[in-house]
């Protein structure tokens, strides 16, 4: 997968490095992520405003998106990566197929009963 962090100010290092490695622990619950593109962006410095982290994943069917502000650009941080893991979620249940069971647990079954069958002529042959 391919981060981009787009910022409107200078990060440190290890802001940079927790963006990595919430966004590449997604991974652990969707593989089929092909790239993120992280926004940061720095308020005015009032706690009301702080830092507003967005994230966008890109996916196959529609893009996950996350957006949260506060006064820890960490916290932010943490915050859209949990909101984008319960998206994973969600699109992994809506993608997965809940038809009925193949019909390979049918004929099993079956065959069982036509071996019992088997047995039973078997015992009165005796």
């Amino acid at each position: 997968m391919q981060i981009t962090i787009h910022q409107s100010g200078d990060l440190m290092e290890s802001t940079k490095q927790v963006i990595t490695e919430k966004i590449t622990k997604l991974e652990t619950y969707y593989d089929r992520i092909e790239r993120a593109d992280v926004y940061i962006k720095a308020g005015d410095g009032n706690a009301a405003n702080g830092y507003t982290v967005e994230a966008r994943l890109s996916v196959p069917g529609p893009d996950l998106f996350a957006e949260y502000t506060d006064p820890s650009i960490k916290r932010a941080i943490a915050d859209v990566a949990e909101a984008l893991r319960r998206q994973i979620k969600k699109h992994k249940e809506k993608n997965n197929d809940h038809g009925p069971r193949p019909e390979i647990a049918l004929v099993a079954p079956a065959e069982e009963a036509e071996a019992t069958e088997d047995i039973l002529l078997s015992g009165e042959q005796l």
